[in-house]
């Protein structure tokens, strides 16, 4: 029977290395030989999938936190955020010390007065083409998948705000934050593509270790928390494998048959 697997990046798919082990590629391989299905699943939207990630040869994506399925270059999903809703949302930026991006299913937008959201990027492994400065704004609000928010202040006023009208992650730091539609998860995204698949939901696998993988990890038939994982991700997961760093996606990988 044909499996659907599904793998976070940081901290699953790459290592402290930023880098996916040869091991990782090689099981990622058989695995596509053998007629399984890979996907990524991911909070980043397509433009920021870095080359290496692209060119291991993923069936496809589940990206946005979800609001964006792709299989096979064929985008079956979409979630994007109401016009309205991202016009009320940009009138609150526009009046509070902060910093913003729009990311749809093809490209990322910034503001080219961006400075620090720009030079932030510049050192991040990104498709850099894929970053717009030049673009129309009203247009890209009609397409927007999901927003991140860099603020320098102000972080309860956003907070406030966005906390019932949106689904909202934090992204690293406590200044900066994940906006999607309200709807939104990467629970969603996998339900999506087993629905298109006609997979039944024990054939499907999830792999992650942070707290927007929280849903898909209980979702899927066999949820898996990599060893550096959160404690939350680790108490509702089925099984809890190696670090990242320790080989532990590899030999997991190893017992799925083909």
């Amino acid at each position: 029977m044909k499996k659907v697997l599904f793998f976070d990046i940081d901290g699953t798919l790459l290592n402290s290395e930023l880098k996916i082990p040869e091991g990782v590629k090689r099981e990622l391989k058989r695995l596509k030989e053998a007629g399984h299905y890979l996907f990524v699943a991911s909070g980043r939207p397509l433009a920021f999938i870095s080359n290496q990630i692209i060119d291991a040869g993923f069936n496809g994506f589940v990206l946005c936190n979800g609001a964006h399925v792709e299989l096979n270059h064929e985008t079956i999903y979409e979630n994007r955020i109401p016009y309205e809703k991202v016009n009320d949302l940009m009138n609150l930026l526009e009046s509070v010390d902060c910093e913003y991006d729009f990311e749809t299913a093809t490209d990322c937008y910034i503001d080219s007065a961006y400075h620090d959201f720009i030079e932030f990027f510049k050192v991040c492994d990104i498709r850099h083409e894929k970053l717009i400065t030049d673009y129309d704004k009203e247009e890209v609000m009609h397409r927007t998948l999901k927003i991140e928010i860099s603020a320098k202040k102000d972080h309860d006023k956003i907070i406030d705000y966005i906390a019932d009208k949106f689904y909202f992650d934090h992204h690293g730091t406590a200044n900066s934050f994940e906006i999607c539609a309200l709807d939104t998860s990467k629970a969603k995204g996998v339900q999506k593509v087993l629905e298109y698949l006609h997979i039944d939901k024990e054939h499907s696998y999830a792999f992650g270790d942070g707290l927007n993988d929280l849903e898909m990890i209980h979702y899927v038939g066999h949820g898996i928390a990599m060893g550096n994982a959160v404690d939350e991700l680790k108490k509702i997961a089925d099984e809890v494998i190696g670090h990242v760093d320790e080989q532990g996606l590899e030999e997991y990988l190893k017992t799925i048959e083909e």
